[in-house]
């Protein structure tokens, strides 16, 4: 909701009355019931599109304001723009020209801002993402120079860190499919660059966390078309394959040196290759995975291996049962079937095994 419709939704202190009158004229708010004035001299934020002047008209945008503030330039970005004039003898284009010499910091970094929204918005990514990157390549830029250095791996080391801050990671094959002048070497080495001069001169260390396998599951499973029990089960699968805290025994799995979305992947295609998934019609082959999750058939088929032989472990019992996980449940039937359906399930998974 903007600022023009919360003005209206609000109540008046002298009669609790709800509905109010807009005086555009003095800028007035005015409760109908007793006529109190509740706002005065309020400033119009909607786009004024009324043009004054002929030549205001040729112009492809009529709009008579700049952009939004933005606190990450000098003076939130409200910079003076000094437009030519014939008949002076030259005196508004030196001006001109002075003033982007003042403003040059500020250009730079509007273009890099500008590169970092439009790589963000080819990811599909939320607007928090977008400005804890740029504020990340702000930071550096004021503590290190990156001149001689490629820019474009800057901006792409920035997003991939805004991500893993934000929860919402993404491979490095994903960024620099956006950032195609870079390649992931360089994105790689802008990264660690980035985390390492930033803790030695600020003393914080910028804490991005570990990636997960289950962190890529809801994001993978909805563009493969996974049902919802599906995802459940493979985010369940994840936790187990590899707990976030670690394994208490500490014990070492064969696939615990695979990187986190080798080992989404795998969980994916296992759950394909159950029963249950083929029988609801949706069968997800290798080849949609391999393009999906950017895992080579290879590693996927030698990481859902190395799963296999544990599948009696991992794979939940609700999900061979046809129910939802719930001990009560579960309970309730083996005590009515005589340990029957408790037995079932067993028995699916080691045939699957």
């Amino acid at each position: 909701m903007d600022n023009a419709a919360k003005r209206f939704d609000q109540i008046c202190p002298e009669c609790g009355g709800h509905d109010f009158v807009d005086d555009q004229a003095a800028g007035d708010l005015i409760c109908k019931g007793c006529s109190l004035v509740v706002e005065a001299h309020c400033i119009d934020e909607r786009s004024e599109w009324r043009t004054f002047a002929d030549s205001d008209k040729a112009g492809s945008d009529p709009n008579r304001v700049g952009g939004p503030t933005n606190p990450l330039l000098q003076g939130g970005g409200l910079a003076t723009v000094i437009g030519k004039t014939q008949g002076d003898g030259g005196a508004s284009f030196a001006l001109g020209r002075l003033n982007a010499r003042t403003n040059q910091q500020d250009r730079v970094l509007m273009n890099a801002f500008g590169e970092i929204s439009s790589m963000c918005r080819k990811l599909g990514l939320v607007e928090a993402i977008k400005d804890r990157a740029c504020e990340l390549y702000k930071e550096y830029k004021d503590l290190k120079s990156i001149r001689g250095r490629k820019a474009i791996a800057f901006y792409a080391a920035c997003i991939y860190i805004a991500c893993r801050l934000e929860g919402h990671p993404r491979t490095f094959k994903e960024i620099n499919a956006v950032a195609t002048e870079a390649s992931k070497r360089d994105i790689a080495r802008c990264f660690r660059a980035v985390l390492n001069e930033m803790q030695d001169t600020k003393g914080i260390p910028i804490d991005v966390g570990t990636i997960h396998a289950s962190d890529y599951m809801r994001r993978f499973g909805s563009t493969l078309g996974l049902t919802h029990d599906d995802m459940r089960a493979c985010v369940q699968i994840a936790n187990s394959a590899s707990p976030k805290d670690g394994r208490a025994n500490g014990e070492v799995k064969d696939w615990d040196g695979r990187s986190p979305i080798s080992v989404a992947a795998a969980i994916i295609y296992l759950i394909s290759l159950t029963p249950r998934a083929r029988q609801s019609g949706n069968i997800i082959d290798m080849r949609s995975i391999v393009q999906v999750t950017g895992v080579g058939d290879g590693t996927i088929a030698a990481t859902c291996k190395e799963l296999q032989a544990e599948t009696v472990s991992l794979i939940p019992e609700w999900y061979f049962a046809g129910t939802k996980s719930s001990s009560k449940k579960r309970a309730a039937g083996s005590s009515h079937a005589g340990g029957s359906a408790s037995r079932a399930p067993k028995k699916a998974r080691e045939a699957n095994a």
